[in-house]
């Protein structure tokens, strides 16, 4: 770590003394050339680090050499740039074994070996603490940067959750405001497209009885005004529905609903429907959607019955438990519904698509199959907490 750091250190140094050396070098030219080949080891040393034994001992006898070329007693500082693994310590001793050979060439007095020895020792281990306070320094700026960075990456991730965030929330807005207009269509749908269904049948059968039997035509035209005005006021609830709450249904008035369906149906065409939904728990209750969906759906089965098969009589079944709530109605009718024209007669038709995408929106299924006369069922599931009241 911080080879490079270490390298400029060395050439430095090595620089330094040279130029130090210029006056006192008894060999300058040869000085010069082991003044190049540490260079070259330093170079060697910074890219494959201070591990390699063949680079040290080199470095060693070059670096003995220098010192004793150079004559100048200062130059033995370059044995602090041998570097040997952990072995640290070697830094401070080598410039002062460089010294004691030179020093006893140059027949230095004892009190000027001691005192030049000592001198190496205190530029050494001044050497040593700028090289401890510059690679703090340095370490400290990597510290900084990587948190620098860390910071940088992590306000990046934050701004790109938020944005997911404000992504998501649109997209869930957006979802619930499709899924408020799909039930509205739905609901004007079943319960308008019921009604008026009724009142055009009403008026075809005031028209056949208007020269016969006037006042059982104005009874039949006055029955097709009504439902007429019951679809108004179906659309004016499906529209005020958004603004309310809507609480539970008790199985009750799901019940009582599914009758009134079925009868206000008969009453309209004079077609039989059986009901049978005594296989359902009284004691549940369903959202208030749910049950405004399956009182339409049996008016659009009836309705379609009629209109696609011809029907003359229906079959409609309801069962519930603590899980599930099953409508089940078919009909006696000769509708071209099949497997093999399945997809085209959902994807052109309105009503069954709407049936089959809020069952499946709920996690339920629509079930549609044709032998022996139309045959719908519709599953939904409850969840525990929509079986209180």
């Amino acid at each position: 770590m911080y080879e490079m750091e270490r390298f400029i250190q060395a050439a430095l140094l090595l620089l330094v003394l040279t130029l130090l050396s210029v006056f006192s070098a008894v060999h300058f030219s040869l000085l010069l050339l082991l003044s190049g080949l540490l260079m070259i080891l330093f170079t060697l040393r910074s890219l494959s680090g201070s591990g390699c034994k063949l680079l040290f001992g080199t470095q060693i006898l070059l670096s003995a050499g220098f010192a004793l070329l150079s004559g100048n007693f200062l130059s033995c500082l370059i044995g602090y740039e041998c570097r040997w693994g952990k072995y640290k310590w070697m830094q401070l001793l080598l410039p002062l074994l460089f010294g004691i050979p030179q020093t006893v060439i140059q027949n230095t007095a004892l009190p000027q070996l001691l005192w030049r020895l000592l001198l190496l020792f205190g530029a050494g281990c001044l050497f040593r603490l700028a090289e401890h306070l510059l690679l703090s320094y340095l370490s400290a700026r990597d510290q900084i940067a990587k948190a620098v960075s860390v910071t940088a990456v992590n306000e990046m991730y934050e701004k790109k959750l938020n944005q997911e965030l404000v992504q998501k929330h649109y997209l869930a807005e957006k979802n619930a405001r499709l899924e408020e207009r799909e039930t509205i269509s739905r609901n004007i749908h079943n319960s308008v497209g019921h009604s008026i269904t009724a009142a055009i049948m009403t008026l075809d059968a005031a028209d056949l009885l208007f020269e016969a039997s006037p006042e059982k035509a104005r009874e039949k035209m006055n029955l097709a005004n009504e439902r007429i005005r019951t679809s108004l006021a179906s659309i004016r609830h499906a529209v005020r529905v958004l603004d309310e709450q809507a609480p539970n249904v008790g199985m009750k008035d799901l019940i009582r609903q599914l009758h009134d369906a079925a009868e206000r149906f008969m009453m309209d065409t004079t077609i039989q429907v059986r009901t049978d939904f005594t296989d359902a728990e009284e004691q549940l209750s369903i959202p208030h959607e749910h049950a405004e969906f399956l009182t339409g759906a049996l008016q659009e089965l009836l309705t379609n019955g009629v209109r696609h098969g011809h029907a003359d009589r229906f079959l409609a079944g309801l069962h519930a438990d603590s899980r599930h709530i099953r409508l089940h109605v078919t009909d006696n009718g000769r509708s071209d519904f099949s497997e093999e024209n399945r997809h085209m007669r959902i994807q052109n038709g309105f009503g069954l698509k709407k049936l089959i995408s809020y069952a499946k929106r709920c996690g339920g299924t629509a079930v549609f199959t044709n032998e022996n006369g139309f045959c719908a069922d519709i599953t939904l599931p409850l969840l525990k907490e929509e079986n209180h009241e």
